[in-house]
């Protein structure tokens, strides 16, 4: 197969990432959907600690994201991303004993801070890649395996929480102290595969963070194509993956549209098609300029509101079905577009703040996502949510209009990287967008 073949072809350092980022992807899929239902039916605890606990999660994460990015910019990757895993599976596997409201919040606190660096390591270690290929296709491959082990994992999950062996609550427990297991493995892992740095590299890795922590990221927000990318990046998580929780099941299931089955059945539409987008598409995207996978991915999304606005009109399979078409473009245009603006995103930064490029990228796709359902609860009230549709139609329309403005101001060498993996001209970089040299002129230094 030829994502086999692909996955060949990166660095054995890649390629254990990608591994040990799929075990770690199947453990938080065993809990993903089940926060809300085991501390509010199964711990019986009062209805207003799930919601605290989630508001909670989500604030630190952000707060947490921007830390990690600038230790990141500072302390050479291994020590860094150990404790970075080992926070997160405490703090996941605190869940597991979260009795009273107390409990549950001081596991927020923890699993915030933890997870909030797992994204923004995880790139920073593709990006170490030795070309602009590699990282361009490691991070196609990282959001597939992902999309399937995440899957997998709540299958799995739904499952053993369904049924088995013990209470209730000592299955939703069991679940997630093995989700904590997978973080610590994945930081035990990473350990061992991840070089040690010499005090040659260590010296370099300080100077070169003391540099980093001057300009900080306001270095970063200077640039005024990655603050174009980062709102773009921010938009497009509003516009797929903060409605498919919200506005998309609010609208069609409002006035019986849709039922349950199929709902359930256009969730299950979104992983699969995804993981089957990166099999297909993953690696000829990669000879596609960047900016052009934006305005088309623009544009799929600007069809898929479009269908899922007729969906809600109509009754029964008709619906269904153009509700699931909707769901199948803006997946294909999920699964396309946030593997490529990541890539972007790490050839254009410095590599003395690429941590906090990095985080900036979590920071923008948590905003999106967090303001997806804010954006739902307020408009879908108005003319029976047509409003808010109608929005999501537009916000596409513009994503296409931000990708033909790039392909304007983007240097060709990050728009559509060399084919054969060589180097990134520099000069081309900094000429064109006033930003330094891409990551892709050579493999990155604080990653051995």
């Amino acid at each position: 197969m030829r994502i086999v073949a692909t996955v060949r072809e990166f660095s054995p350092r890649t390629r254990a990432v990608l591994a040990v980022n799929a075990v770690n992807s199947f453990g938080g899929g065993l809990v993903l959907p089940f926060l809300w239902i085991y501390l509010g039916q199964v711990r019986g605890l009062a209805s207003w600690v799930p919601a605290a606990t989630l508001a909670v999660q989500a604030a630190t994460a952000v707060v947490g994201g921007l830390v990690w990015g600038a230790v990141l910019d500072r302390v050479a990757p291994r020590p860094v991303v150990t404790l970075v895993m080992c926070v997160a599976g405490a703090g996941t596997a605190l869940y597991a004993g979260a009795v009273s409201a107390a409990a549950a919040l001081a596991a927020a606190l923890v699993y915030g801070l933890g997870i909030s660096g797992v994204g923004t390591v995880l790139r920073f270690l593709y990006a170490g890649a030795a070309t602009a290929r590699e990282r361009g296709l490691a991070f196609s491959a990282d959001y597939a395996v992902f999309n399937a082990m995440t899957g997998l994992g709540v299958l799995v999950g739904g499952l053993v929480a369904a049924g088995g062996p013990g209470s209730s609550a000592t299955r939703f427990a069991a679940l997630y102290l093995v989700d904590g297991a997978t973080f610590l493995l994945a930081g035990l892992a990473f350990l061992v595969l991840l070089p040690r740095v010499g005090a040659a590299a260590s010296k370099s890795t300080a100077q070169e963070g003391e540099s980093a922590s001057a300009a900080g990221y306001r270095e970063v927000l200077r640039q005024p194509v990655l603050t174009v990318l980062f709102a773009t990046l921010a938009l497009c998580s509003l516009v797929s993956y903060g409605q498919l929780r919200s506005g998309l099941p609010g609208y069609l299931t409002a006035d019986g549209a849709v039922g349950p089955e199929g709902l359930s059945g256009t969730f299950a539409v979104n992983i699969v098609v995804a993981v089957l987008t990166q099999v297909a598409l993953g690696e000829r995207v990669q000879r596609v300029r960047r900016s052009v996978v934006l305005s088309a991915t623009g544009a799929l999304w600007t069809a898929a509101w479009l269908l899922v606005l007729v969906a809600g009109r109509q009754q029964g399979t008709a619906a269904t079905v153009s509700a699931m078409l909707g769901v199948l473009l803006l997946s294909v245009g999920e699964a396309l577009v946030f593997p490529v603006l990541t890539g972007l995103l790490n050839d254009l930064a410095v590599e003395r703040v690429r941590g906090r490029v990095n985080a900036m990228l979590s920071v923008a796709v948590s905003a999106g996502s967090v303001a997806g359902p804010l954006l739902a609860g307020a408009t879908l009230p108005v003319a029976g949510g047509l409003v808010l549709i109608v929005a999501l139609a537009g916000a596409g329309v513009a994503v296409v209009l931000v990708g033909a403005a790039l392909r304007r101001v983007l240097p060709g060498a990050a728009d559509l990287p060399a084919p054969d993996g060589e180097a990134t001209g520099a000069a081309d970089a900094a000429g064109t967008t006033g930003s330094a040299d891409p990551a892709g002129k050579a493999p990155a230094t604080a990653v051995p």
